[in-house]
């Protein structure tokens, strides 16, 4: 049988029984769980992809990561990923690892083989780089990658549930108007959560000034490596396919530097025009505001840089009707869907409770 024909009837045989068995028999459950608890989306998928891999060949290394690796056992992780845990994961998997289309594209997955001394950011990426060259080589079996990549699936159907019964709740409607709405974003906003929660409330107003209409918010993990392949700015808005709005977003001390990399990033990518918009805690060093737009404004590009309490007061003022469900879904489905920290969507679904009398 073909390799990634096989590997699918692994797959499917792993998620069935991750279905099914409450215990999993996995000996390297706090591995995985480091892996897995923590940010870093390319590494995910490869731990993915070298589980499945060895499950469906004992003698494949699952520290290669292309075929021509000069380590024995080398084999495409790429191909396998793209042909058949992407599309497993977009449909079965519910995208809860992010829905990357092609997650070896990125930097960590585009060496031939793990290895210590490939580039990668230091701190807790590098920890992961090193927690998976440990242990990958342990796991010297197919009976033995199989119950890993059972607990793995487990792992991400017990993250599937939590992510459903979150966008389970009760909103009362006398809460969907315009100063209830702008109160809950001050209260969110009081707590940056490394930009995270600036950003959410962005794309949850975005999201209600476009509704019913053909236009996607996009947003893009903040600080985190294995981002978006079409990522323009912090905040990219398409209708119909086409960049509508590109959203630079800053909560905190930011330079004319900033302001142009993330302009010309726009230019570059044929936008003409972008927002820059500063969150409570975002503050420019130097005045150079006036005449940067100006000179912008020459190059025929339209650059805004505009204080968060005018944009949410404007944009909210142009929505005709604020549904302030949608607006909870979809700032927690964004988070979950984005891999934002947990603590950030624990403190909004609490502040919610608090300011919306959201209940469960």
């Amino acid at each position: 049988m073909d390799f990634k024909k096989q590997a699918n009837t692994i797959l499917y045989s792993a998620y069935k029984k991750a279905c099914n068995s409450e215990e999993s028999y996995c000996q390297h459950k706090s591995f995985i769980d480091f892996v897995l608890d923590n940010n870093h989306l390319t590494y995910k998928y490869v731990l993915f992809t070298a589980l499945l891999a060895k499950s469906t060949d004992s003698n494949i290394n699952p520290l290669c990561l292309q075929k021509k690796s000069t380590l024995t056992g080398a084999y495409d992780a790429r191909s396998l990923c793209h042909k058949v845990i992407v599309p497993f994961e977009m449909t079965t998997l519910r995208k809860v690892l992010g829905g990357s289309n092609e997650p070896f594209l990125n930097k960590p997955a585009r060496f031939t083989e793990l290895n210590k001394s490939n580039a990668v950011r230091r701190g807790k990426d590098q920890e992961i780089l090193f927690s998976l060259c440990d242990n990958l080589p342990l796991i010297k079996s197919s009976s033995v990658a199989f119950e890993c990549l059972v607990y793995f699936l487990q792992k991400l159907l017990y993250q599937i549930d939590i992510n459903v019964k979150e966008q389970t709740f009760y909103i009362p409607p006398e809460n969907a108007i315009p100063s209830k709405i702008i109160n809950f974003i001050e209260k969110v906003l009081e707590q940056s959560f490394e930009g995270e929660t600036f950003t959410l409330m962005v794309a949850g107003i975005y999201h209600l000034r476009y509704l019913n209409s053909n236009t996607i918010v996009e947003v893009h993990p903040v600080n985190q490596a294995g981002k978006s392949g079409r990522e323009i700015s912090d905040l990219d808005i398409y209708k119909d396919n086409k960049l509508l709005c590109a959203n630079e977003l800053k909560d905190k001390l930011y330079t004319e530097t900033d302001v142009r990399f993330a302009a010309d990033k726009v230019i570059n990518a044929g936008g003409t025009k972008m927002l820059f918009i500063e969150g409570p805690r975002g503050v420019a060093k130097g005045d150079f505001a006036k005449l940067l737009i100006s000179e912008y404004d020459a190059k025929h590009f339209m650059l805004d840089i505009v204080p968060y309490d005018m944009f949410f007061r404007i944009v909210i003022s142009s929505i005709d009707s604020i549904d302030i469900y949608e607006f909870i879904k979809f700032i927690m489905y964004t988070a979950h869907n984005t891999k934002f920290k947990i603590q950030t969507i624990k403190y909004i679904d609490e502040m919610a409770r608090l300011y919306l009398n959201l209940s469960r």
